[in-house]
């Protein structure tokens, strides 16, 4: 490897990271759409809370797939090495779709599930299960996505993975536009249906580039390496999901939770089309912060992220194309705009403490230090649930829901913060 590989450059890592950038943020787009699809159905509130509700819980069956671009890009690098992944994702895929099954069928589980733990209405129940019944299968279309994309990310063709995303896009445009006009479907089907089918077409795509990425190569690891490696990771995204859910049973034991749910539900999708990108900066922190020569250009550029998501989600909320793009793009009723705008305010403190977590995530991984990262989540959880529990009665729901998270993940980050600085200090050894 030449120096000046070795120790990039600023065009390079934007090339890196621009597709990975405007991927995230078309698929946080994707979620607008939903919304704006939803705010047409017959009862837009109540399709809008029972769809967020099954989306969360579907989210936590999915979230350990997310993982498995991390793990791809630390240990694929032959085909047999991509045999031991795959086989891994398999077995992992089983098991998550054995419990979503069980909780989407079983009655006494529905009961336990949606009723008990996610405190939801007699109003919101029916719609709220049959939902979720479609969103479970998530995991199937994201397992395919997130493995074939590690070697798509490790050989540095972000592009394709652009690609997808511009073809999921698009498909679930004119899904929207079908069940808007033609009601083929009426509900929160409307958006559990157009999820499922685009990122099923982005898991093609995913699939028909990355299996011509496979190395070359002859090196092996052993099944038990890599599953100590992704069982952290795997918790640690667990708890990750498993926070909106808990967000989402605090609201609705609230008053007005229908439209509390449903304006959080709106504000969320909306805001993380902006925040979307400070999502890859571990990813860049994994390929570029490789040599510690790269580390400042990589902080320098993590605060740039942080700085444009900031201010231009600010300057929409703020102002008033921000009400404009909810009463006349997505058309959401009108007692969900004023609270909606509330927590896209709320969402604009996001991006800072998002760019810094991601960034020590990043070194994280680097050192294989996946048990610190799952650590850091459990605070996160723990952190995110009490601070809704505290604010949700004193604040406006809209306002507590993104707060409780926040506060969650700056927890998150001065965990690994702590971590880093006691491993400089030689107090703690991680494992490379």
């Amino acid at each position: 490897m030449t120096e000046q590989k070795r120790t990039g450059s600023l065009p390079e890592l934007l090339r890196f990271f621009l597709p990975l950038a405007v991927t995230w943020m078309l698929m946080m787009i994707t979620h607008t759409i939903i919304s704006a699809g939803l705010s047409r159905t017959i009862n837009p509130t109540v399709s809008t809370a029972a769809y967020a509700v099954a989306l969360s819980l579907a989210s936590i069956i999915d979230a350990p797939f997310n993982m498995l671009r991390q793990t791809g890009m630390a240990f694929i690098s032959s085909p047999q090495t991509f045999q031991v992944v795959r086989r891994v994702t398999y077995m992992t895929l089983v098991f998550f779709m054995a419990i979503a099954i069980a909780i989407g069928y079983i009655p006494a589980l529905e009961q336990l599930v949606f009723k008990d733990i996610l405190g939801v209405s007699d109003e919101l129940l029916a719609a709220t299960i049959t939902a979720f019944r479609v969103t479970m299968l998530l995991s199937l279309a994201n397992a395919l996505r997130c493995l074939y994309q590690s070697m798509i990310l490790i050989n540095k063709h972000t592009t394709y993975i652009s690609t997808g995303m511009f073809l999921r896009v698009g498909v679930m445009v004119l899904l929207i536009y079908c069940f808007a006009n033609f009601h083929w479907v009426v509900g929160p089907l409307v958006g559990s249906i157009t999820l499922v089918v685009g990122l099923s077409v982005e898991g093609i795509v995913a699939y028909w580039f990355g299996r011509r990425l496979i190395p070359e190569g002859d090196t092996t690891v052993a099944p038990r390496t890599v599953w100590t490696f992704y069982l952290p990771l795997i918790a640690s995204s667990l708890f990750v999901a498993m926070g909106k859910p808990f967000i989402n049973a605090g609201l609705a034991r609230m008053p007005d939770a229908a439209v509390y749910l449903a304006a959080f539900s709106v504000a969320s999708s909306f805001a993380w089309v902006l925040i979307s990108p400070t999502q890859n900066i571990h990813q860049v922190t994994m390929v570029f912060g490789r040599h510690r020569e790269n580390r400042p250009l990589v902080q320098k550029f993590a605060v740039g992220v942080a700085i444009i998501s900031t201010t231009a989600l600010l300057a929409i909320s703020l102002s008033p194309l921000g009400r404009w793009v909810l009463t006349n793009l997505i058309q959401v009723p009108t007692e969900l705009v004023e609270p909606t705008l509330m927590g896209m305010r709320t969402f604009a403190f996001f991006p800072p403490i998002l760019c810094w977590l991601e960034y020590n995530t990043g070194l994280m991984l680097l050192a294989q230090a996946t048990r610190l990262v799952s650590l850091g989540k459990t605070i996160n959880l723990l952190t995110t649930i009490a601070f809704v529990l505290i604010l949700a009665p004193l604040v406006p729901g809209a306002i507590a829901a993104p707060l409780a998270q926040i506060l969650g993940f700056a927890s998150e980050g001065l965990v690994l913060q702590l971590s880093l600085s006691l491993e400089k200090r030689g107090l703690i050894q991680r494992a490379h």
